[in-house]
Parts: C-alpha cells; structure tokens; sequence
C-alpha cells in the first residue's frame, strides 16, 4: 500500500486494519475479555456500542437483548446486532435518556471534540444509565510507544490519549460517579507474538505491582440522578399587625383596684 492510499484511508479504515493485525487480534480479545466481567453486570432494555470498528462484536456478553451500534463510515455490520446506525461523533440521532447502557471502545481518543461527545452520552444515557469507556493509558509502554509513533499517522498511535484523571474529572463535571476502573495489558505493544508471549510474567506481575501503569484501561461510570429537593413550608405565627407592643386578649378576669 503506497502513501497516498493510506493517506486516504479513514480512521474506521486504519483502525479496523489494526484491529486485524496479530497485536490487535490479542488486544481485542483481552478488551472483550474484561468485558465479560463488566456487561453481564449491567442491565436495561437497550445497550449501545459506539465506535470505529463497527465489525467487531464487544457486546456478546451482555444480556440485553436489543443491541444497537453507531459506526462512523459505511461498513460491514455483524448481522447479530439489531439495528446498525450511520452517524458522527459530537452528534448523536439519539433521543434523550433512552439508552441504558453505552461503550465506547476506542472512540474518545480520534474524538475532535471527547467533552462534547461525553455530553452527548449523558444526554442519551437513561438516569442511572451506565458509560463504559475502553481507552489507551498516557502513563504506560503504550503510552511511551504513543509519543514515538504518533508522527507516523497509524493506528492506534495517531489519536489524543486520554489519561483516566482527567476522564474522571470530565465525568464528574457531567454528574457521573465513577463506578469501576480497571487497568490491564502491562506487556509493551509488540506486533511480533513470539517476543510478545515473553512479557506474559508482566501480565501477573502488573496486577498487583504497578495496577495503574496498564497499557489499556476501562472506566465504568453511571449517570447520576438530580435529586429532587422539597420545599419545606416554613410554618410561623401571624405576623401582628398592629405592632409587638400590643396586647393580646386573655381570658383572666379584670381586677379590681
């Protein structure tokens, strides 16, 4: 492939291709492992996949029924999702609180606007509804890779990266609470398998060792409800009218002088 056709290549195009290469192969099962930790835990009538790689299934674990994906380009979809949607993404053809649960699988870091998008999800989500965000951590070997490659304009190096201090602080502005954050894959991104099997110790190791220094991290968050405040009716005494000196009719007798 010349340089001008990967230049014309899309983002669901390049990371699509990634995602078929021998180290995203291992990153999508390991994603969809977690995965299956996550989704059998949540429930509603409606789950949304939002992302990329519309081709790819995250949501096979999750027991709700009515599964819809949002792609961002025309693609083949896995005839076992219900409704395929075309869209882009600060915009979603989605109306308000109608949607139970989110993922958003590699989507906030090629996002041109990530904080708008995430409004975008609140607006959607249902109250109490859940976001699960599967992104790339800064602070890593795929962060460090990140600041090698990220000039070369392949995937997954080419987008902004987002570290989870700052997801959580842009969740927290929308009024979700952070439910569950999970750091995995501490091997360094290698695409060749062989060299990539003799980092497996630091798979055992990073989960007790240096949890937050995962390649790859996946942030659970539910959408808060307003709580709704009474108004409490201050009951107090009339208010006299005729002054505080005046006095009050009572019912002794009058004395004689």
């Amino acid at each position: 492939m010349n340089s001008k056709s990967l230049n014309e290549l899309t983002i669901r195009d390049k990371l699509s291709i990634w995602f078929m290469s021998p180290l995203g192969k291992i990153v999508f099962s390991s994603e969809k492992e977690q995965l299956e930790n996550i989704l059998p835990g949540l429930f509603g009538y409606h789950i949304l996949q939002f992302g990329y790689a519309a081709e790819l299934d995250f949501l096979n674990s999750s027991r709700i029924s009515n599964k819809i994906v949002l792609f961002l380009e025309d693609s083949e979809i896995n005839k076992k999702i219900n409704m395929p949607i075309r869209t882009i993404a600060e915009d979603l053809p989605i109306t308000m609180d109608s949607i139970d649960v989110v993922l958003l699988p590699h989507v906030l870091e090629y996002s041109k606007d990530a904080h708008k998008l995430l409004r975008e999800i609140e607006r959607v989500l249902t109250p109490e509804g859940h976001a699960v965000i599967i992104g790339i951590n800064p602070f890593s070997l795929w962060g460090l890779w990140h600041m090698i490659f990220c000039w070369w304009n392949k995937m997954p190096w080419s987008g902004h990266l987002i570290s989870v201090s700052r997801m959580k602080d842009w969740l927290s502005l929308l009024d979700f609470e952070i439910e569950k954050v999970k750091y995995f894959f501490f091997s360094p991104p290698l695409s060749n398998v062989k060299l990539l099997k003799k980092f497996l110790p630091l798979e055992r190791l990073g989960k007790y060792c240096y949890p937050i220094f995962g390649g790859l991290y996946i942030v659970v968050a539910k959408k808060r409800i307003a709580p709704l405040t009474p108004i409490r009716m201050k009951w107090r005494q009339k208010q006299n009218l005729l002054g505080t000196e005046f006095v009050k009719p009572t019912s002794r007798g009058i004395v004689n002088r």
